[in-house]
């Protein structure tokens, strides 16, 4: 006869010793239970399982980010008039349907002496308060820096070109916001943002690898130089890349410090002797190194097993297990395009997430069926770094339609809470708007004429 048996039967026993019997058992009980549950999970579990754990809950986008950041996040871009076809056909009539209006301003910077670029940023201006009133938008402009007629004029780029790079830089002093969100004019977005893709709790997500090395070595050499110590990867990859505002001026700080240069002209003059700057691969070298936990890093790394490939850095600076992920958090919000106005090579990519995120919702959009029906298979391409080989591919493939499908879920509650606009009358918006800037922009139908999917 087992304990709790005997209590029962207990004769002339006072009812309270009943009662503190009867709960001493079923507690020697329940501890019993948890002691043995808890060593099958640890048999369950081997060290050789651990990482494939936290690895997994790193990318769990069906839970809320904890301790998410919900400041505003500025989305910026340097802009010049030149770049006009691009800023409406590639970036904005994405930017309307993929980046939430709640998340932040968009903020454009304008060359300060440029006519064209002034009479630009009023049409642009008022097409906003008129048929986007509830995105913010400030528009900003860059003056010359001093002594520009040799500060620009370098041998490796055109003038334009080289003004882009010396601003990149100085991103950080057009606004208050503690996170920017830095796209290019040849940016098209091609999947809804989400604070998912922007966060790991408070650390903001960076994605960087060495695959691209061979194809991107004056970049990382470039880095190098500049900061004085091993790169330990290349991050020009995909916007939007996001930074703490702050690090832009703590990078700009360490530099001229280290170099001894008397202000950041001088910095930049010295170090372009040396070819190519990649301000994007520079800067987040310099937060790898000196501000690494503020961020979340997901890196591949192609060109060494990582124990051999962390022989160059310090103690302090060696890859970590966990900064080595099998599959992004979150799809890839955007792709390069590579001429102007071609986001329609990565039509697919557009609909299809505009179509799956809609049937997350429960939507069954006359729009997004026929030819318009894409798989989730069809934006595998998102969790690929750039021009390293395949992520999805063989036992990842399934782990990576999962992330897709709760990435969509998650939009798809969203669409539902009212917590986001995902409208196509948008886009339809922005293709009517670019006439005023005399130019059209290119359908977005189904695909490329090829079926090929452009990333650059």
């Amino acid at each position: 006869m087992n304990l709790y048996m005997r209590v029962l039967t207990m004769p002339n026993t006072p009812v309270k010793k009943y009662y503190g019997l009867l709960f001493s058992a079923l507690l020697a009980v329940n501890i019993s239970l948890m002691i043995y549950f808890y060593g099958m999970k640890q048999e369950l579990h081997p060290a050789s399982l651990k990482q494939i754990v936290v690895v997994n809950k790193r990318f769990d986008s069906v839970q809320p980010t904890l301790n998410v950041v919900e400041e505003p996040v500025t989305l910026f871009m340097r802009m010049t008039g030149l770049h006009i076809k691009r800023f409406y056909c590639d970036f904005l009539r994405t930017a309307v349907l993929f980046w939430p209006a709640s998340y932040g301003k968009l903020v454009l910077v304008f060359d300060q002496e440029s006519f064209l670029d002034h009479k630009l940023a009023k049409i642009i201006e008022r097409q906003f308060d008129l048929f986007f009133p509830d995105r913010k938008l400030e528009i900003l402009y860059e003056p010359l820096p001093t002594n520009h007629e040799t500060l620009l004029k370098l041998p490796w780029r055109a003038t334009g070109y080289n003004r882009q790079i010396w601003s990149s830089f100085f991103n950080d002093v057009y606004t208050n916001d503690a996170v920017i969100a830095w796209v290019d004019s040849d940016s098209a977005f091609c999947t809804s943002v989400t604070r998912n893709s922007m966060y790991n709790g408070t650390r903001l997500r960076v994605i960087g690898t060495d695959c691209t090395v061979l194809n991107n070595r004056r970049c990382v050499k470039s880095a190098e130089i500049s900061i004085g110590l091993p790169a330990v990867a290349d991050f020009m990859m995909h916007f939007p890349i996001y930074i703490y505002r702050d690090t832009f001026a703590n990078c700009r700080e360490y530099l001229m410090r280290r170099s001894k240069a008397r202000n950041f002209e001088e910095f930049y003059r010295n170090i372009s002797a040396y070819g190519l700057i990649c301000p994007v691969t520079t800067i987040l070298n310099y937060a790898w190194h000196f501000e690494r936990d503020r961020y979340d890093w997901s890196l591949k790394i192609c060109s060494a097993p990582l124990d051999e490939y962390n022989n160059r850095f310090q103690p302090s600076a060696k890859i970590r297990p966990y900064d080595i992920q099998p599959v992004l958090a979150a799809p890839q919000s955007s792709v390069h395009t590579p001429n102007p106005g071609s986001a329609y090579r990565s039509a697919q990519l557009i609909l299809a997430s505009y179509c799956l995120s809609h049937k997350a919702a429960g939507h069954n959009l006359t729009f997004c069926t026929g030819k318009r029906d894409l798989p989730l298979s069809n934006n595998l391409i998102l969790f690929k770094y750039a021009r390293a080989p395949e992520t999805c591919s063989g036992t990842l493939t399934l782990i990576c339609l999962d992330v897709l499908q709760r990435h969509h879920d998650l939009v798809g509650s969203e669409i539902l809470e009212n917590k986001r606009r995902l409208e196509w009358s948008d886009v339809e918006i922005v293709e009517k708007l670019v006439k005023e800037v005399n130019a059209t922009c290119p359908v977005l139908h189904n695909g490329s004429p090829r079926g090929r999917i452009t990333i650059v």
